[in-house]
């Protein structure tokens, strides 16, 4: 173990047998680098442990394949189909059942990605539900995390995933930004809180890809708009854009916008809704990136927090049972 308590990096020789060594992990920030190449080899041994024999492939760049490369690369953390649609990237009955009612209830311009969802073993999407599935079901975790992560307190507390009020919709933030999790609390036919939440795992933090010469006309008057919808809601200390709006924290700031847009429908949500960043301890770059973005809201202001998942694992599965070691088996040894 490391001195934080952790494995050390996988060597690439365990990374090449497994098939899990990709340029994408590495990383410039050795600390990053590590974490990267030991989540998506403990995602693979996970797999290993559950009797997953076979694993999938990605497609390879189109770069890579006109140069002479070849067009399906084999890939430790994918699953087969046959896997994947056995649902074994998740960690419970419960679990699975959330995924099928989801992906049963499509929203409107949603960007849900059913095949990553299933088959992708390092995506943080599955494990956004591996981590708050359960709690759809079982009122002790929801209560708790209603307790946990939400200004006003608990009440009746519905947990939804890749959620959005309103994909596109001027009356928010115009976008298709939608939240990993919500927990909507409150009477379904009343005024509720949204807690809005965004899961990371192996994600590092950066700066979001320029628009296309053709794009940004329409970037930039996207821009504006948030910019305007922040300044409005008054939850960030002077100074902040430039902190926010071109830089790695772009995309907190824009899931952030998502919760105070909500504040201003009084009609439908109260005034105290959130944003929550989630991610492992081990992950210093949305640790830092949390740090950073928290100093740019008003310290008055209730709208955005971070945690670590350690942090609310107790919460998330106040209701007992086994999937909250097998959680922290998966993820977080």
């Amino acid at each position: 173990m490391t001195s934080d308590g952790l494995r050390p990096a996988p060597t690439a020789e365990q990374l090449r047998l497994a098939d899990c060594d990709f340029a994408a992990d590495r990383v410039a920030d050795s600390v990053m680098r590590a974490f990267k190449q030991r989540a998506r080899l403990a995602q693979h041994q996970w797999a290993q442990r559950q009797g997953i024999a076979s694993f999938g492939t990605h497609r390879n760049s189109a770069q890579r394949i006109a140069a002479g490369g070849a067009a399906l690369v084999a890939n430790g953390t994918k699953l087969t189909d046959a896997d994947a649609d056995a649902g074994r990237n998740f960690l419970s009955d419960d679990i699975r059942r959330a995924v099928d009612e989801r992906l049963a209830a499509p929203q409107e311009d949603e960007t849900l990605d059913e095949v990553r969802l299933r088959r992708d073993l390092r995506s943080s999407m599955p494990m956004a539900f591996n981590l708050f599935g359960e709690a759809r079901y079982e009122s002790a975790s929801s209560q708790a995390l209603a307790r946990l992560l939400a200004p006003g307190g608990p009440g009746d507390v519905e947990v939804t995933f890749e959620w959005s009020p309103g994909r596109g919709d001027a009356a928010y933030t115009r976008d298709r930004t939608a939240f990993d999790v919500a927990l909507l609390i409150g009477p379904a036919d009343g005024i509720r809180t949204a807690v809005g939440i965004e899961t990371k795992y192996h994600e590092h933090a950066v700066r979001e890809t320029k628009p296309s010469a053709a794009a940004k006309r329409r970037y930039d008057a996207q821009t504006r708009f948030l910019t305007t919808l922040a300044d409005a809601s008054g939850a960030f200390v002077p100074g902040w854009e430039a902190s926010a709006v071109e830089t790695d924290l772009r995309q907190i700031w824009r899931d952030h916008l998502l919760a105070l847009s909500m504040c201003a429908h009084t009609d439908r949500w109260a005034t105290h809704c959130r944003y929550v960043l989630v991610y492992p301890r081990a992950n210093v770059s949305f640790a830092d990136a949390g740090r950073r973005y928290a100093e740019l809201v008003a310290p008055d202001d209730t709208s955005f927090a971070h945690i670590a998942i350690e942090d609310l694992l107790d919460a998330a599965f106040a209701h007992g049972g086994p999937t909250k070691d097998a959680f922290r088996a998966r993820y977080l040894s």
